[in-house]
């Protein structure tokens, strides 16, 4: 969920599309909509009459990471003299609120593919090293069978 009270038209356009474009849609509704939704179904944690400020909902439908990614960078890049247009105000994960530290922890995180990739090359590491010494060893054994060949001849 976000505050978009500072966000112009022309913004919230580019916003849509950017997220569009990873499989994420924005919405704006009243809080008391959006408080009846999250009652109905088993969401907890958070109360939207306690804001203060018009709350714009993000939906990701597969990977809540590049939706999350995808708010952070455009927040950033959308703020006016150090004021954020578009402030990010928490989220849910699966059924559970989580705070806005939370979620921006969330978009900092690389994505699923550099997290694989890390994890195939850590694994891969000391196997490539093992192959590397067993490579060694097997070299050492066929330079001296060559230079005894050698001193035979």
């Amino acid at each position: 969920m976000v505050d978009f009270n500072k966000l112009s038209v022309a913004k919230t356009m580019e916003l849509r599309r950017l997220l569009k474009q990873i499989g994420a849609d924005y919405k704006v509704a009243k809080k008391t909509l959006i408080n009846r939704i999250l009652k109905s179904g088993d969401y907890k944690g958070v109360n939207l009459d306690e804001l203060k400020t018009q709350v714009g909902v993000v939906f990701s439908y597969d990977d809540p990471v590049p939706a999350a990614n995808s708010i952070f960078k455009f927040s950033k890049t959308s703020s006016k003299d150090g004021n954020e247009a578009l402030k990010i105000l928490g989220g849910f994960l699966g059924f559970n609120w989580q705070e806005r530290e939370k979620i921006i922890a969330l978009a900092q995180l690389p994505s699923r593919e550099v997290l694989i990739s890390r994890v195939v090359g850590a694994v891969a590491a000391p196997l490539s090293g093992l192959v590397t010494v067993l490579s060694g060893n097997m070299r050492n054994l066929i330079n001296l069978l060559n230079n005894l060949k050698l001193k035979n001849l």
